[in-house]
């Protein structure tokens, strides 16, 4: 397989992963409060096991969470200790790196999206990974120029995909 194919049989699986999430894992209720709280870990981790049912053992590369970057002779000089939440790549192989991810609930600041968006274009350009995902999961239409606001800083023709995971039940969907 190319990376073009790899790359399009994995955004097929996030896309089947992200429609087996339930509720639960897009926001916590607090107890004692009834309110509901967005926690990426809580995401990121169901995120990851539903990943890894959906690619199963014979997708070409591994997928893994928060690999600390400190200390990684390629990547650390330039990009600083680093952990992006999600990795696609072949340990070892700095061209065999298929895809980062990034992700972050709808109630994220601007600021925390700038950050990320320039953690990604870093891994596209000194760790050599084919291409990069902004995935922003809720669904608070008040928020949703955060979505307008990750297009501006993507810009055009760049290999940073956005993906919005709305609500349970639904399919992740690239925006831009």
């Amino acid at each position: 397989m190319t990376m073009v194919k790899d790359f399009s049989s994995f955004l097929q699986c996030l896309m089947e992963a992200g429609e087996k999430i339930e509720p639960h894992y897009f926001q916590i209720p607090i107890a004692g409060s009834g309110e509901l709280k967005y926690r990426e870990r809580v995401y990121c981790y169901e995120l990851f096991h539903q990943l890894r049912i959906a690619l199963g053992d014979d997708f070409p590369y591994k997928l893994d969470g928060e690999v600390d970057k400190e200390g990684h002779p390629i990547i650390h000089p330039t990009l600083g200790p680093k952990k992006p939440d999600l990795i696609v790549h072949k340990a070892g192989k700095m061209n065999r790196n298929l895809v980062v991810i990034e992700v972050k609930p709808i109630n994220l600041n601007n600021q925390g999206l700038k950050k990320d968006i320039n953690t990604l274009k870093g891994f596209l350009g000194k760790a050599r990974y084919y291409r990069a995902i902004i995935l922003i999961y809720g669904d608070r239409e008040s928020r949703s120029n955060i979505i307008q606001t990750a297009k501006n800083l993507i810009g055009d023709k760049s290999r940073i995909l956005l993906m919005w995971h709305r609500r349970s039940g639904m399919k992740p969907v690239i925006v831009h």
